[in-house]
């Protein structure tokens, strides 16, 4: 029995027993971490039970019971998506029924496979850009160089009327190039593989210089440069990216707003770097934020869905972490952590 709740206890995977009346006997480590509570304080109650106590747990109890319930084999498995502290967590789960002579249960075995749906999607995504950016752009200057080739030839030999309707259709095709030139770009960025060029830099110092081309924003950006060591390895190229994206991002959320507001902030976590880009706009929409950072997930009504999945592309080449989550006083939180480069890394 030790050795055997030794195993559970080292398993990724949460591992749940009920018995036939779907009360809990045993859990082990991870299942209350996938499922963010304490279950050893409720050995003993029925699922119906702990779900009326822990709402967010009503779509995981509820499968488990009707898992059981509707399958004619000893074994079932399926994929549920659940509301958590977190954002939407998708789980799969797999259900076995236990039959001894001296009893009769249930086993319930479950995985948090979000992260593993996101890699998926990403992956799909960037196969989808790839070949968007190569289909797309070959057309695009040959008919920008046609449109304004006619607009040479023929505006000289039509009437003032006609001209003017030429010239006014070929600037219409000429910007419109240059828009799906735009969005090209950005699936060309998304779908580019991982090419970062890492050196050693101090974070405070770019940040500074970013700032100087936002001295005539319309949106106030205060500058809180709390952090004490701000010197990480990044692409500064890359990075001007990230947070250009990011502080354009804060203004168009404040186009409403009376009194606008960006804070831009970094502090020290430990031996990592956290920057932040604070606003106090309207927020993400809750629906979305969980899958803000999948590509076209956009509530701009001109947005590619785009700037942020690159954000966040870049990020993890940086070895960091991105999250993102709305304010208790209104507006939203991007935050992202770096790791600092040691003394040793730096003496090297």
């Amino acid at each position: 029995k030790a050795y055997l709740e030794s195993v559970l206890t080292h398993l990724s995977s949460g591992v749940m027993v009920v018995d036939e009346q779907f009360r809990l006997r045993s859990a082990n480590t991870s299942a209350e971490q996938i499922l963010g509570v304490s279950l050893l304080d409720f050995h003993g109650m029925a699922l119906v039970t702990l779900s009326v106590q822990y709402k967010l747990l009503r779509p995981f109890t509820e499968a488990v019971v009707q898992g059981f319930a509707e399958s004619t084999e000893n074994e079932w498995q399926r994929q549920i998506e659940r509301m958590s502290k977190n954002g939407n967590q998708m789980l799969l789960l797999r259900g076995t029924r236990l039959s001894t002579i001296e009893d009769t249960g249930y086993v319930v075995v479950f995985d948090d496979i979000t992260h593993l749906l996101q890699a998926e999607r990403q992956a799909a995504w960037g196969e989808v850009a790839r070949r968007l950016a190569h289909e797309i752009k070959n057309p695009l200057t040959p008919i920008q160089l046609s449109a304004e080739r006619l607009q040479y030839k023929l505006h000289e030999k039509l009437g003032a009327e006609d001209a003017q309707l030429l010239q006014r259709a070929t600037q219409t095709i000429v910007s419109q190039v240059a828009a799906m030139k735009k969005m090209v770009m950005e699936f060309a960025d998304y779908a580019r593989a991982p090419a970062v060029q890492l050196t050693a830099l101090d974070m405070h110092q770019l940040l500074n210089e970013v700032m100087g081309l936002y001295e005539a924003n319309s949106s106030p950006i205060i500058l809180q440069l709390n952090a004490a060591h701000a010197r990480i390895n990044g692409d500064a190229t890359r990075l001007r990216q990230v947070i250009h994206n990011l502080l354009h991002n804060a203004h168009d959320a404040l186009k409403n707003v009376a009194d606008p507001q960006i804070v831009l902030r970094t502090e020290n976590m430990q031996n990592t770097l956290k920057l932040s880009v604070l606003d106090n706009g309207s927020g993400f929409p809750e629906h979305i934020i969980a899958r803000v950072f999948e590509p076209y997930m956009t509530t701009k009504d001109k947005g590619t869905g785009l700037g942020l999945p690159i954000v966040k592309k870049i990020v993890e080449e940086h070895g960091g972490s991105i999250t993102i989550e709305n304010t208790d006083t209104g507006g939203s939180c991007i935050s992202i952590v770096f790791p600092l480069i040691t003394e040793e890394e730096v003496v090297g």
